[in-house]
């Protein structure tokens, strides 16, 4: 089972009590993005080549993404090297984690994955549900996540 404390354990996971604290030090975390200028034009295929990579690990087992209150994945295109996905909560993919990870190799080495756990992907804010949203940022080389996703992903929850 996929624990990220054992990942943290050898250096490569760092966890964050808050969404805040999250947000601060995944910004002094990004890699540098000249790379991502440097690729020019082909930066929007090999961003693609990792959005298909992905849903191909994710749609067989949450299904589609597309006018569901399952998963989502952000298809706008800023050309940072970010895919952002959302999931609800009872159906983060935990065991697909190590699976992400290892998309990130080649020409996708310096992209992140920013996942984000949620209560309801039908617009209620955090304030109606009393919750927080968890985040988890994934590189090549690492894991970035909010304390109670953490705890929830190592099973300490």
């Amino acid at each position: 089972m996929f624990s990220l404390f054992r990942s943290r354990r050898h250096g490569e996971t760092e966890v964050v009590p808050t969404e805040d604290d999250f947000f601060r030090r995944y910004e002094r975390l990004l890699p540098n993005r000249s790379v991502f200028k440097k690729q020019g034009e082909s930066h929007a295929e090999i961003d693609l080549r990792l959005v298909q990579k992905i849903e191909d690990l994710l749609v067989p087992k949450l299904g589609a993404w597309e006018q569901t209150d399952r998963w989502f994945h952000q298809m706008d295109f800023y050309g940072n090297g970010v895919r952002s996905l959302v999931f609800r909560r009872d159906l983060f993919p935990r065991s697909d984690i190590p699976a992400l990870r290892s998309l990130l190799i080649g020409e996708h080495a310096e992209f992140t994955i920013l996942c984000r756990a949620t209560e309801s992907l039908l617009g209620r804010s955090n304030e109606q549900s009393g919750n927080e949203d968890d985040y988890l940022a994934i590189w090549h080389s690492g894991f970035l996540a909010t304390r109670r996703l953490a705890d929830t992903l190592s099973g300490d929850a």
